[in-house]
């Protein structure tokens, strides 16, 4: 049997939603300038509950981008996702409706599903009754709800997938996404994560379930700091049009970055916060750079995952000298999420969002609120200000309860 070539894979669109920017240019210039958006939570009184800071998003209005009957039929997580993909495909100049629907696909990860609606209908049954809750809660507060929702939209009928894999699903589902496009499963796929969590109840279940920081600061998300106590949680969603390269070269489609690598493993450590040993990190990190055909000097900087906990920071330090032994003094990292908060299934993408901007603008964005980096880790941490970018890879790194970890390796073309 003849051996098939592997197809080329590029992104040609970029769409975001966070809370310090609205929109992918927006979303750079604050993050490029090192301008927070994590604030006190206004959308309720959070005065009581444990967390009370959060990567919120204040200025959205879904109405500026859906129809109000949709508005009203789906989760905030939903319209984040409607708004990011409108700009992804503007900014890719792709008309759908010109393309193969069964060549055009979409993965879309989330972790907590439409908690915002499920919440509401719940306190809608107990003040008003049963006849009063919505139809549409059957649908809109499950995880798929978000595919099945673009697929109408879009009139989308090719590869399709909802990956769940905590705070990793966004950057698992680009490398799905990516190998779905190599091997020929379609052409275009739709890929990003969203997430709306910011609600009283779970910001009191994940105070005790997750890594998060307590407390009223809102520079306290601090991953490598020897205060390090905790991530600060977040809403928000990221976008990216990927293609075949072929298939983009063909329309003239400007391209950001193309995928070259994917690693992916599991530390078998079972439902708990990433391990502080790097061995199958790092074994990601080696399996997405041999992939693309890169060397350790190859790489511009890392995308950190930084969950600012000692176990989960230890564990990343560790695997950073094991994949990069002594390269790894001059390889430049960064927490860029450390501005907007911890974005859960979005996180990945707006990394990767992140660092398709920095190749672009030849820049790595800095880690903020670091102000005592601990020198046990031994890392070049890019803190307060950006740095010259002289490479033209970048590694995007994720991990996630379950042990789940993810690379992904991206270069200019």
């Amino acid at each position: 049997m003849a051996h098939k070539t592997k197809r080329r894979v590029v992104i040609t669109g970029l769409g975001a939603i966070t809370a310090n920017g609205i929109g992918k240019d927006a979303f750079w210039e604050a993050i490029s300038n090192g301008i927070s958006g994590i604030k006190p939570i206004q959308r309720f009184s959070a005065d009581n509950l444990p967390l009370q800071v959060a990567g919120e998003i204040n200025t959205f209005l879904a109405n500026d981008y859906i129809e109000r009957k949709l508005v009203n039929r789906t989760d905030r997580m939903t319209h984040f996702v409607f708004a990011t993909i409108q700009e992804a495909l503007q900014d890719a100049g792709i008309a759908l409706a010109q393309e193969n629907p069964q060549r055009v696909g979409a993965v879309i990860a989330n972790t907590f599903g439409g908690l915002e609606y499920v919440i509401e209908q719940i306190q809608t049954i107990y003040a008003r009754g049963p006849r009063f809750v919505s139809a549409y809660t059957a649908i809109a507060w499950l995880q798929v709800a978000n595919i099945g929702q673009a697929s109408i939209r879009y009139g989308i009928q090719g590869y399709c997938k909802t990956p769940l894999n905590d705070t990793a699903g966004g950057l698992d589902g680009l490398g799905i996404a990516y190998q779905a496009i190599q091997r020929g499963a379609a052409d275009v796929i739709i890929t990003g994560g969203c997430e709306a969590p910011l609600q009283p109840f779970p910001l009191t279940v994940l105070a005790y379930t997750a890594p998060c920081v307590k407390g009223d600061d809102p520079n306290s998300y601090r991953p490598f700091d020897r205060r390090a106590a905790g991530l600060i949680l977040a809403e928000g969603a990221g976008m990216c049009i990927l293609e075949d390269y072929e298939h983009a070269r063909q329309r003239g489609a400007s391209i950001y970055g193309e995928i070259v690598g994917y690693g992916q493993t599991n530390d078998a450590n079972g439902f708990t916060p990433p391990s502080s040993s790097g061995k199958q990190y790092a074994r990601s990190m080696c399996l997405a750079m041999q992939e693309a055909g890169l060397r350790t000097q190859d790489i511009g900087y890392f995308s950190l995952d930084g969950q600012a906990m000692l176990p989960s920071d230890a564990g990343e330090a560790d695997a950073l000298h094991r994949a990069f032994s002594t390269d790894v003094e001059d390889l430049p990292v960064s927490v860029p999420r450390t501005m907007i908060g911890h974005s859960y299934a979005a996180a990945g993408v707006l990394d990767t969002i992140t660092a398709l901007q920095a190749l672009q603008h030849r820049a790595i964005p800095p880690t903020i609120n670091c102000e005592e980096l601990d020198p046990g880790y031994g890392l070049n941490l890019v803190r307060d200000e950006t740095r010259p970018l002289s490479q033209p890879a970048v590694l995007i790194g994720g991990r996630g309860a379950g042990g789940i970890n993810v690379v992904l390796a991206v270069k200019k073309v």
